[in-house]
């Protein structure tokens, strides 16, 4: 059960950087001439797309004591999203992402992570965060790919048990952030008991399990203590799993591409303002459908994401909440 009366709808957990997207769309970076700076990274994409469909929303990152941090503090701010728990590291830099977008299917995405300032997340950190009076609690897998911040992301999630908080895990594999994909694995099953949903696309959850079928893995992860699984499937739309039962496949909004990158950050977003709002899965996985897919129409991830007055329209005018007989 998802804790009502409390100050906080979503406390989001992990990596915050600045995005610099390449203004030429359809070439590759030797034909780039100029960027355009956005605000990313997983959970600070999904605290902004909370926070712009009208949930209570706090993000736990760190930033380094420099230009790039006061650029993502900025922008957070004008987002209404709560930046009094963000420490700055001051021998810390924040991180950065280089995007080109090659549509439809090439987006090819650098990361510059060395010595930056959300991996050194520590439990004096999480201490100070209301972690008790948050709802829902969002962390991500490549929070545990480097100390301190596995650290004190476990202790987020054991805190959140502990208070009855709702705990979601978004698998979130970088792959050059991990030594192999076992090391990822052993990370993300040692969470697994303590996690209400994971979400994860079918090569994370291969991932998280070190096997190579998606079946085989959601069988993995289950026998790992999780609870429910939602896949990620792209154009396909999204599974719910869940141990024992029939899997529920619950189909995307169909658009023409321009931008894949944060789309899942969107559809994370989307599916928790459902979980919140008391909705039934299906439908808050069609809402996290909806959301990914306004996403994947847009240039960058946190600034693009939409509001729910959006959501709202665009729904109507792709078909509404009910397919295929299904009411949500």
């Amino acid at each position: 059960m998802i804790p009502e009366g409390r100050t906080y709808d979503v406390l989001s957990m992990g990596r915050s950087c600045i995005d610099l997207y390449a203004h030429q769309i359809g070439v590759p970076i030797t034909s780039v001439t100029s960027f355009d700076a956005y605000v990313g990274g997983c959970p600070t994409n999904v605290a902004v797309g909370a926070s712009r469909l009208g949930l209570r929303t706090m993000l736990l990152t760190a930033v380094g004591e420099d230009q790039v941090g006061d650029f993502v503090l900025g922008f957070l701010r004008q987002e209404a999203i709560d930046t009094q728990f963000i420490p700055r590291k001051p021998d810390r830099r924040t991180s950065a992402a280089i995007v080109t977008i090659q549509p439809p299917d090439r987006f090819p995405l650098t990361l510059y992570r060395d010595n930056c300032a959300d991996n050194a997340l520590t439990i004096a950190d999480v201490e100070r965060a209301p972690v008790a009076d948050s709802r829902l609690l969002f962390v991500t897998g490549t929070g545990l790919s480097r100390e301190t911040s596995c650290t004190a992301t476990t202790y987020a999630v054991e805190r959140a048990r502990a208070a009855g908080t709702f705990v979601v895990l978004d698998i979130d594999r970088r792959a050059d952030q991990w030594p192999d994909r076992a090391t990822l694995g052993v990370a993300v099953r040692r969470l697994l008991r303590d996690v209400d949903v994971a979400i994860g696309t079918e090569d994370e959850i291969c991932s998280a399990a070190d096997v190579d079928n998606p079946h085989a893995a959601a069988r993995v992860l289950f026998d790992a203590g999780l609870r429910e699984l939602i896949v990620k499937r792209g154009v396909e739309g999204a599974t719910w799993l869940q141990a024992g039962r029939p899997r529920v496949d619950v189909p995307p909004f169909k658009v023409e591409i321009l931008n894949v990158l944060g789309a899942g950050d969107a559809f994370a977003a989307g599916f928790l303002f459902g979980l919140l709002a008391g909705w039934s899965r299906e439908r808050s996985i069609r809402m996290g459908n909806a959301t990914g897919a306004i996403l994947v129409t847009r240039h960058g991830c946190a600034n693009f994401m939409p509001t729910l007055a959006e959501v709202d329209l665009f729904v109507a005018a792709h078909g509404g909440w009910e397919w295929a007989g299904q009411s949500t």
